[in-house]
């Protein structure tokens, strides 16, 4: 059985400009100290002096049985605006933050394109989509959560969209 392939997109609304969100964002290894569902990040490798070819190994806990052990590749960067990256591991695919001003203060955009790969989530994948969907929405309202709390801010709004 070919596994499904999720394409989800989630975007954030933040009280402040995308120069005070970026660097939150951009510092992976940080994630654990305001994102509640990354265990643990392990820089595997610096990338060039852009972060581009930056690696990351994260394990994500969600709201199921599983972790997710995820090895995330930098492949663009464009300060403060755009952050893009290739995922492996139990998951592949491709996830793009896009950072946008806007008048009060930023939208944040993150597209999630993937497919699982370990055995059990590509045969389960069809029957359970809606499942793993709400998850990582779950996850994704966390970050956002988070990532406001970081700031000092309130979070304006979250919304998934698709």
């Amino acid at each position: 059985m070919i596994a499904a392939e999720f394409r989800m997109l989630s975007e954030w609304h933040l009280p402040v400009a995308p120069e005070r969100v970026w660097p939150v964002l951009a510092r992976v290894d940080a994630w654990p100290e305001w994102w509640p569902q990354v265990r643990s990040v392990v820089g595997i490798a610096p990338g060039d002096a852009h972060g581009c070819g930056a690696q990351h190994r994260v394990l994500w806990s969600s709201g199921l049985v599983y972790v997710v052990d995820l090895t995330l590749t930098t492949c663009e960067v464009d300060a403060p605006r755009l952050l893009r990256g290739r995922a492996g591991g139990d998951l592949s695919g491709e996830g793009r933050w896009l950072l946008t001003a806007i008048p009060i203060g930023t939208r944040v955009r993150y597209a999630w394109n993937v497919q699982p790969t370990r055995p059990w989530m590509r045969r389960a994948s069809r029957l359970l989509g809606p499942l793993f969907a709400w998850n990582h929405h779950r996850v994704m309202r966390a970050g956002a959560a988070g990532m406001a709390r970081r700031l000092g801010v309130e979070l304006i709004d979250y919304r998934a969209l698709a």
